[in-house]
Order: C-alpha cells, then structure tokens, then sequence
C-alpha cells in the first residue's frame, strides 16, 4: 500500500490527471452517456452549499459520496441523515453511518503500545423517489399510473498512511421504473494529503467504475468521473475550495468554487456557525445547478446544515442534513 501512495503522488501522475481535468471535451471514448444520474446528486448540505466541491475538505462519513479517503479523518463514530425535496415532487435521501475500527494502539512485542492509524468503516444508503407518474397511452389518454426510484447501497473502507488518506467504497446500484428493474455495481477510489507548513489539502477520487446498468437486454454507462480538488485555508475560520471534475462518459469538466467562513467556533468546538457559498461551470453543469449557499450550526456533537440552489426552470432545490457523533 506504501508503495502504491508512493507511485499515485509522484508529480508526473498529478501532471497528467491535471491536463486529463482541464482538457477541452473531446471524445475520449465511443460510449454513450452515461444513465444513474442520480449518482451526481450532493448527499450533503454542507458540500452542496460550496458547490459540490469535495474531494479535499469533505470529512466524516459525508465523504463517501465524494471522496472515500476522508471518512480515514473520523475520529469516532459519527451518523448522518440528509433530505432533499427535489425537481418535479420526487425527493432525495442519505443516511450514512461510520465506525472507527479499532482503538489506535497495538503492541510492539515488548510490551509498549504504539499509537498507529486505524482503520474506519463506512455504510450509506442512497435513494431518489420520483413517486406516482401518470401514465399516457399512445393517443395522450390517461393509462393509470406507476413509481419509479434509484437507490444505491456502498460500503467503504479508509485508513490514514502518515500525510495520506486512501479510501475505497463499493456500491449495489438499482434502478426501478413501471417494475422494470436495472442492477450493476461500482467501485469508488479516493486519495487524500494534507500538506506540510501550510494549511493546504488535496484530494483526487475516481467514482463509479463499474460496468453500468442492465435493463433487460440494455446497458447504460454510469457517471464514471474523476475528480480533484485542494482546500485552503489562508485565514483561521475560512476555506476556500476548488474542485474540477471530468466526466468521461458524458464528456465534460465541471469546475467548482466554495467557501466557508466560520463565524465562530472551529474544529473541536462545541458551538458554531459557519456560512457557506459556492459557483460551478464548465462545459456542462451538475445536477446542483450554477449557484448555491448555506449555513450550518453545530451544537454539541451534532453539526445541522442547510444548503438551497436557485434554478430558473425547475425551481429550487433545498437540503438539509443532521449529522452526529457518538
């Protein structure tokens, strides 16, 4: 695994997934888009006020969807619970809870106990809802109705070499419409680096590979995309953040752009107020749309966010997401 950070940080790899992110979109392969878009959908508040720009500062059990390498920062465990009423009355939802894998020391065979990074394990449900759809005959008649919904499972591992993050997650994805059901399965990769002497983190992941959706005889791509991002903090309390992400099947780059300004209270604190805002562009946008906001209280150990997106055709969207350690 050493060996494998080692070859994965080197500056030529870093050079190529940079000019891989900012290449104009050409057509790097021959598949059609991709289908599950629901894949692209923030489960986080906090994350979807900045933007989605995640793959560096998302922490705790909320990076799973964005980068399993920063679940490794979680200290103990931690839960959360997100709620999105989304376009056209379906409705989005995440729960996600994660375990930190032992106690951070082990023997060294005389007797002295090491302090050593453990490992954390991460378990998250994902679901989009678009409830009752009328149904429409060939003659634009009323045919009664019928659901449909996209949910994925995932399970993820990480765990803290020195400097580095390294997470993997797996998902069960299921696709459902008038009882017509579409399965697959993904792998999702993510590297995290906090750097030394300045407040600066990057991060790079790589979601949903896999071998996309089977309907029936169909199959349909998943949103393959591969993402970096660095987080800096150039004053105490505030973040800024920037992520560029290329989706290969679709082929476009997405670039993001947040903040965070914690009014009071920090890490560790057992109080606190943080606004948040953020844009994204490129040549295509994500499912957040161009502009968001939000703000988040914590109190205790319970960190409560709230996120919204204006749009201009589908109305707004709103999330809010309770997240808490125990």
């Amino acid at each position: 695994m050493n060996k494998i950070i080692y070859h994965f940080s080197r500056p030529r790899l870093l050079g190529l997934a940079l000019v891989f992110l900012v290449a104009p979109p050409v057509k790097i392969s021959l598949a059609l888009e991709s289908g599950s878009e629901f894949l692209r959908i923030n489960t986080d508040a906090r994350a979807g006020a900045m933007s989605s720009a995640g793959a560096a500062s998302a922490m705790g059990i909320s990076a799973i969807a964005y980068n399993p390498a920063g679940i490794a920062l979680m200290s103990k465990g931690e839960a959360a619970l997100s709620h999105s009423s989304w376009y056209l009355g379906s409705a989005h939802d995440f729960i996600g809870v994660g375990m930190v894998l032992g106690s951070g020391t082990r023997g060294s065979g005389l007797g002295v106990k090491k302090p050593y990074s453990p490992v954390v394990v991460g378990v998250s449900f994902t679901r989009l809802s678009s409830g009752d759809i009328e149904g429409r005959t060939v003659s634009r008649g009323r045919a009664g109705g019928y659901s449909a919904y996209d949910q994925a499972a995932s399970l993820a591992l990480a765990r803290q070499y020195g400097a580095y993050c390294a997470g993997v997650a797996v998902k069960y994805i299921e696709s459902s419409i008038a009882g017509v059901k579409g399965t697959g399965y993904a792998v999702d990769l993510g590297l995290r680096r906090g750097l030394r002497r300045i407040p600066v983190s990057v991060g790079v992941a790589v979601q949903n590979i896999g071998s996309g959706i089977k309907y029936i005889s169909q199959r349909d791509q998943l949103p393959l995309s591969v993402s970096a991002g660095i987080m800096f903090m150039p004053l105490a309390g505030f973040m800024l953040n920037l992520d560029a992400i290329r989706y290969v099947y679709d082929k476009h780059t997405s670039y993001s752009l947040g903040t965070e300004y914690a009014l009071f209270g920090g890490p560790g604190s057992m109080l606190g107020l943080s606004l948040r805002g953020g844009v994204n562009g490129g040549t295509g946008q994500s499912a957040a749309g161009a502009f968001s906001a939000g703000a988040g209280i914590r109190f205790m150990n319970a960190d409560l966010d709230y996120a919204m997106s204006p749009e201009t055709r589908l109305g707004d969207t709103q999330r809010i997401t309770l997240k808490k350690k125990f």
